[in-house]
């Protein structure tokens, strides 16, 4: 959209306030500079070329970019990509991002990740069986799994599973051996200069490799690479897919099997793999499979599409961890067991975060991690 059409979509709200009733945000802080229609209002302020305050400037990136608003907005304004749009905007002004932005921007610059992990220990996950014989690029595949900075560095057990899945079901794919950062964090902070720099280098790179099909564990890494890189990307051709199809098309063929667990579990939908994404439904796919290694599967009183965010999208735990962990709290409250299964890493790092700040003993684990330990030999 371009900045008349931004106006002209913010001027057509008619403050029916139904965004309210469903921004995870305004919910725990009840604080109107942090609700969609508070930030239609900071977003025409910044649009118009006016002041805006530095309340008004946290209001903007204190949002998850989950999208909820989009699906209950009586105009159907795409609130969520006007408020990204803000963030270019601000950015292209150099009022923005901010400075937490800045400091882990700089890391991914420096160290090809978002967490500031030791590039040296990227491949720390890799099984030792596995990395005696792993060749990496030089694997003859064009299938190339992608594990994004969260699997690699922060929740290890959803790297290392999915691998051994996807080597136990037979699966020819390849890994990098020094694998890039896919340039979500800087996009959503809305540093789109540097983003469209980083998405052309990394398509560049797959394309050496002769990559045609990526497969990611990541939320964010999957939501980039179907959403944001094809808008940016002239000449993205690459297919994408989330482990948890791949998985489940191993599973229908009868490649992997599991068994079931004495658990009750419940299943936590990723914004991102989830009502965020287009043209992909993954849905089903991780119900199914776990349908059939647990003794029991629950669902969130909201879930599918209206799934609530954990809290973490889009680099609001670095501005304000309170509302990350107000939000995961709440989650937690609707929970009707211990255990809590998510396909996004970042969910699950943030719900161990939610889980250790209130001691609400939870137990949130990568959905492959949970059917790695209920696979059949």
């Amino acid at each position: 959209m371009n900045k008349e059409e931004i106006i002209q979509q913010i001027n057509s709200c008619i403050e029916c306030e139904a965004c309210l009733e469903v921004c995870d945000t305004f919910k725990v802080t009840q604080n109107l500079l942090q609700s969609p229609n508070g930030r239609l209002k900071i977003a025409n302020k910044i649009f118009n070329d006016e002041i805006i305050s530095d309340d008004e400037l946290k209001g903007i990136y204190t949002c998850t970019l989950c999208s909820m608003c989009d699906l209950f907005c009586q105009k159907e304004i795409p609130i969520s990509e006007i408020i990204l749009e803000s963030k270019i905007n601000l950015v292209e002004k150099k009022l923005g991002p901010l400075e937490i932005h800045k400091q882990i921007t700089s890391g991914i610059i420096e160290k090809q990740n978002s967490v500031n992990g030791n590039p040296e220990e990227r491949l720390s996950w890799i099984p030792e069986d596995y990395l005696k014989t792993e060749l990496f690029e030089k694997q003859e595949s064009n299938t190339l799994l992608f594990l994004g900075c969260m699997s690699s560095f922060r929740v290890k057990e959803s790297a290392s599973a999915s691998y051994q899945l996807l080597k136990e079901g037979g699966y020819n794919f390849k890994i990098f051996k020094q694998e890039p950062c896919c340039g979500e964090y800087v996009f959503s902070s809305g540093n789109l200069h540097l983003a469209k720099k980083m998405f052309q280098e990394n398509f560049k790179a797959f394309k050496e490799a002769g990559i045609k099909t990526i497969i990611a564990t990541c939320g964010g890494c999957l939501y980039a690479f179907n959403n944001v890189y094809p808008k940016y990307v002239d000449g993205w051709d690459i297919k994408v897919k989330h482990i948890m199809q791949v998985i489940h098309e191993l599973y229908q063929q009868k490649k992997l099997k599991f068994k079931k667990s004495e658990i009750d579990i419940t299943y936590h939908d990723p914004c991102r793999t989830g009502r965020k994404l287009r043209n992909i439904d993954i849905f089903e796919e991780p119900r199914e499979l776990l349908e059939n290694s647990s003794k029991s599967l629950h669902e969130l009183s909201k879930n599918h599409e209206f799934t609530p965010c954990c809290g973490a999208g889009s680099g609001i735990r670095g501005v304000d961890s309170s509302i990350s962990i107000k939000i995961g709290k709440s989650l937690f409250d609707d929970l009707k067991t211990d255990t809590l299964i998510s396909s996004c890493p970042l969910c699950v790092f943030n719900f161990n975060y939610v889980n250790y700040k209130t001691q609400s003993n939870i137990v949130p684990i990568y959905i492959t991690e949970y059917l790695l330990k209920y696979l059949e030999n």
